[in-house]
């Protein structure tokens, strides 16, 4: 019976001191993939047990605490962005028209000219010098360049450059080349509830229409209905 006492015993410590010789199990990081569609960020489960969420799907809003509204446009006249403006109304949808001023590069003027003289003396002087070279020009005789000497207003830019380079040939080094530009008149059809307007409400108020397209701006203040 004593050896079996002992053999019992050898074998007890020869478990022991096996499982005390295997390795620590280390966890592993475990991540998940649910409803994970493509371009999405992984989130780890720790992560997500903690509360955190990666900074790359954390709301931003670029426009601050402004309220947000879809505008269409540009219409370049008023009788059409009515029209839409009575597409969204039908639409229960409010539609509020804003005009904003653009510049107009077609009708754009080259004026070639000598600035401002020191006094009315010195700008006829200027003047007479010119038309004895056969520069046609006239003294300017108010606004900001009053007492300076204009040589022509232009529509092409060659033309007015051509008449510079002449006139600094004959010793007038000062001579200039204003841009004149007018403005346009740009009208938008501004709808300030976005929750309404879907895809297809979108098309519903821009109908037929060509050349505009819908963008999301920071509200207007202005507008009339």
């Amino acid at each position: 019976m004593r050896w079996i006492v002992y053999s019992l015993i050898v074998i007890n410590i020869a478990i022991a001191g096996y499982f005390l010789l295997q390795p620590a199990d280390i966890a592993p990081r475990v991540v998940t993939t649910e409803n994970i569609d493509e371009g999405d960020t992984l989130v780890l489960l720790t992560e997500r047990s903690a509360g955190t969420e990666p900074v790359s799907q954390q709301p931003m809003n670029a426009y601050g605490d402004r309220k947000l509204c879809y505008a269409l446009g540009p219409y370049t006249d008023d009788i059409s962005v009515r029209v839409a403006q009575a597409r969204a109304l039908k639409l229960v949808l409010t539609g509020l028209i804003n005009e904003v001023e653009v510049p107009n590069n077609k009708d754009t003027e080259y004026w070639v000219l000598l600035p401002p003289q020191a006094s009315r003396a010195a700008a006829l002087e200027q003047l007479k010098q010119l038309q004895k070279r056969g520069v046609d020009s006239y003294i300017i005789t108010q606004g900001d360049l009053v007492d300076g000497v204009s040589l022509g207003l232009f529509r092409k830019q060659d033309s007015a450059t051509r008449l510079s380079a002449k006139v600094r040939g004959l010793g007038f080094a000062d001579v200039t080349i204003r841009e004149i530009g007018s403005t346009a008149t740009e009208y938008w059809l501004e709808i300030r509830e976005i929750s309404k307007l879907d895809d297809r409400m979108r098309r519903r108020v821009r109908g037929e229409d060509a050349g505009v397209q819908w963008q999301m701006v920071a509200c207007e203040q202005q507008g009339t209905s």
